[in-house]
C-alpha cells in the first residue's frame, strides 16, 4: 500500500526552490493517523441503470515505477535553471487502463453526494456574463461561490476561495504554462487525479489561514472544488467522476507539484478493476458539480473524489471545444464548542 508518509522524499530536485516548511506537519493528515487505513471498498455499488449515453473509454493512469521507492513522484511547472544538475521537469510514467464504463447519470443526480460518493450536482444561474473578465470573478463570481457552498453543503461555518482555473480544449500557444497566470487557460485534465493528498491539504492550510489553522483544525475541514461549464454545453471531454467508495489509498500515489511559488501535493490514480465511472451527459453551464477532494471527518464514506476528462465518442464536427471554469475551496465546520474571536 503506498501512503504519504510511507514516501521517502528525495529532495535533490527541489535544492533550487524553497520547499514549504511544515516538515513537523508532512504526516498529520496521512491517512493512518486519520483512521482511513481500514477504508472499507465498496465492490459493487448500487449503480444508475444502463443508459444509452453511457460511454465506454480507456482513462490514463500513473504506473507504478521502482524508482518511487526511493524517489517520491514530482512534477515540476516551472523553469528548471540551466546551472541544475538535474535536469527532469517530472518523474511521473503513465499509461491507458483498461476500457472502462462511464456511466451516465443524467436523470439521477439526486443520487450521488459529497457524503457518500465524493461528489453531487447542483443547479445554480450565476450572474456572470465575461468569464475573460478576472474582475468580474473576483468581485461577482467568486462571492456566487461562496454563497452556494454555505447554502448547498452540510455544516459549513466558513468558505476560503485559494484557487480558480480555467479549462478549455484548445491548444496552449507557449511552451511552458504559466501557473501563476490564473487566466491563463490550461487543457481538461485526461489523467485519473486527486488535487491534493491528505498531506497537501494541510498545507494549502497552513500557507491559506496562518492565523487560523490551529483553530480550524479543531473542526472539519473539507477542500470542495466546484465545476461549471462555461459559454456553452460540454459535449467533448466532459469530467467523469469515480465514487470514492470504490476507491482506496491503495490505489494512489502522492506526488510534489512545484512551482516556484509553493510546493503542493497531489495524488495520481492507478487502474483498479473495482473503480465505477460516472458522469453528466451534455452537462450545461447552469449545472455545477462540486467535487470533494479532501475532509477530515473519518465518519463519512467519501473522503476525496478521483476524478478526470475522457473523450466522448459522440462528438460532432461543429461541436464546440469544451471550456470550464474550477473554484478551489477550503470548507470549515468550526469545533462545536468554540467559536473563533
Amino acid at each position: 500500500m503506498v501512503y504519504p508518509k510511507q514516501i521517502k522524499t528525495s529532495l535533490s530536485y527541489l535544492d533550487w526552490i524553497d520547499l514549504y516548511g511544515q516538515l513537523d506537519d508532512f504526516n498529520a493528515f496521512s491517512p493512518s493517523s486519520k483512521g482511513f487505513v481500514d477504508k472499507k471498498i465498496v465492490e459493487t455499488p448500487e449503480v444508475v441503470r444502463p443508459s444509452p449515453q453511457d460511454e465506454t473509454a480507456c482513462l490514463t493512469y500513473l504506473e507504478w515505477q521502482e524508482l518511487y521507492e526511493h524517489e517520491k513522484p514530482f512534477q515540476i511547472f516551472s523553469a528548471v535553471p540551466e546551472s541544475a544538475e538535474d535536469q527532469r521537469t517530472d518523474n511521473l510514467v503513465f499509461k491507458n487502463g483498461e476500457p472502462e464504463t462511464m456511466h451516465d447519470i443524467r436523470g439521477n443526480e439526486s443520487r450521488f453526494t459529497l457524503n457518500q460518493n465524493g461528489f453531487a450536482i447542483c443547479r445554480h444561474v450565476t450572474k456572470m456574463v465575461d468569464f475573460s473578465d478576472e474582475e468580474a470573478i473576483k468581485t461577482i463570481y467568486l462571492p456566487e461561490i461562496e454563497a452556494m457552498i454555505k447554502d448547498k453543503v452540510d455544516g459549513v461555518d466558513q468558505v476560503h476561495v485559494f484557487d480558480y482555473r480555467i479549462r478549455k480544449n484548445k491548444p496552449i500557444n507557449k511552451d511552458r504554462v504559466n501557473v501563476a497566470d490564473k487566466m491563463q487557460h490550461l487543457l481538461p485534465a485526461q489523467h485519473a487525479h486527486c488535487d491534493q493528498s491528505p498531506a497537501g491539504a494541510l498545507g494549502r492550510l497552513r500557507r491559506h489561514c496562518p492565523s487560523e489553522a490551529d483553530y480550524l483544525l479543531q473542526g472539519r475541514m473539507r477542500i470542495i472544488n466546484v465545476w461549471r461549464p462555461i459559454h456553452h454545453t460540454v459535449t467533448d471531454h466532459p469530467l467523469a467522476l469515480c465514487d470514492s467508495r470504490t476507491v482506496g489509498y491503495e490505489d494512489l500515489v502522492e506526488a510534489d507539484h512545484i512551482t516556484r511559488q509553493y510546493a503542493g501535493k497531489a495524488m495520481y490514480g492507478m487502474y483498479d478493476t473495482r473503480h465505477k465511472w460516472y458522469y453528466l451527459n451534455r452537462q450545461s453551464p447552469e449545472e455545477v458539480t462540486f467535487i470533494k477532494i479532501f475532509d477530515s471527518d473519518p465518519d463519512v464514506e467519501a473522503h476525496f473524489c478521483m476524478h478526470a476528462a475522457f473523450r466522448h465518442t459522440n462528438v460532432s464536427a461543429n461541436s464546440l471545444p469544451r471550456e470550464s471554469i474550477e473554484i478551489r475551496t477550503l470548507v470549515f465546520t468550526y469545533p462545536q464548542d468554540s467559536k473563533p474571536d
